[in-house]
């Protein structure tokens, strides 16, 4: 008697039939996208506001710093897409439960660290109802003394940390070729960290401080980065099957338009002009910064969003030789 064929399941989690021809994942999407923008800015706002000893020239609100305040609630309004994408809280404690090999739990857990370090730095200068009410704790806001600078460090750090791993939770996986590099969380973090930029210098213009030439002449590098990684990632490995179809879609196919014009030009090498153009011409600093920042914003969320668009299997075929 003939024995059975053996049944072929799907490949990974991400297909659910057997195919032979390159496949798109279909599990990432707009909400994805917008939860790692989010976190993005969330996390390089706090680095650049802090590590070069920004917060005090954008404002406070009930005490905290204006950009304190907007980096805690990007972040808390990321986790609750991605708890709301999970569908059950349940299913939020297991993706924590697997830091050792998952970027997604180490994200995760460096989103608690951020919020819990950052809240309880900003707590002495809180003030409700015309009080402080813990103004007795032991350590300085505005990270003066030795409490305050060890609460500003696990803050950063856990900011870096959150800031990085949107694009390594893509990049660590083999299955999807053009999401298997170091240049997407690198061009993540670069994106992330020029909308901060431009964030902070439209802060710094809403509360009547001048903008120094040092912050556009960052953004402007930054946008140069971005560029470079767009470029080398574009060109690198690019007949790789898998990579060579979502390269295909981006630069001559339905992405084309929405990458070149809209991520490239519009969202990258148009700040970086202006950026540039504004490290030189001190008086138009601010109106340049919002400029950049109506430009790099939405840039930010398509490059995520086109990123996870063209995440394509490569074909069976090319993965498993016929003997």
């Amino acid at each position: 008697m003939k024995a059975p064929a053996r049944e072929l399941g799907p490949q990974n989690v991400f297909m659910d039939r057997f195919v032979l021809e390159a496949k798109t994942q279909r599990v990432w999407r707009g909400p994805h996208a917008a939860w790692f923008t989010l976190m993005g800015v969330g996390g390089g706002l706090f680095i650049v506001t802090r590590l070069f000893g920004q917060e005090t020239r954008v404002g406070s609100w009930v005490g905290a710093s204006v950009s304190d305040v907007v980096s805690f609630v990007a972040i808390a309004a990321g986790g609750l897409i991605l708890i709301a994408d999970l569908g059950r809280p349940m299913r939020f404690v297991r993706a924590v439960r697997n830091p050792r090999t998952s970027w997604i739990s180490r994200g995760a857990i460096a989103d608690f660290v951020f919020l819990g370090a950052g809240i309880l730095l900003v707590l002495p200068a809180l003030r409700l109802a015309g009080a402080r009410p813990f103004g007795s704790l032991p350590w300085d806001a505005g990270a003066s003394d030795v409490g305050g600078k060890a609460l500003e460090w696990v803050a950063l750090v856990a900011a870096a940390v959150v800031t990085f791993y949107a694009g390594q939770v893509l990049a660590s996986p083999r299955a999807i070729p053009y999401w298997h590099s170091a240049m997407i969380p690198a061009q993540w973090v670069l994106s992330s960290l020029s909308t901060s930029t431009a964030v902070l210098i439209v802060m710094e213009w809403a509360n009547g401080a001048s903008v120094p030439a040092w912050q556009p002449s960052l953004e402007a590098g930054l946008l140069a980065g971005l560029l470079a990684a767009i470029a080398w990632h574009a060109t690198r490995g690019a007949d790789t099957p898998g990579k060579r179809e979502s390269v295909e879609a981006l630069l001559r196919g339905r992405y084309r338009s929405a990458f070149i014009g809209g991520v490239v030009v519009a969202g990258t090498a148009l700040p970086l002009v202006l950026s540039a153009i504004g490290a030189l011409a001190g008086s138009s600093r601010p109106a340049i910064g919002l400029a950049t920042l109506v430009l790099l914003l939405p840039a930010g969320y398509a490059l995520r969003l086109l990123t996870l668009r063209v995440g394509i299997f490569p074909p069976v075929r090319s993965l498993v030789p016929v003997r």
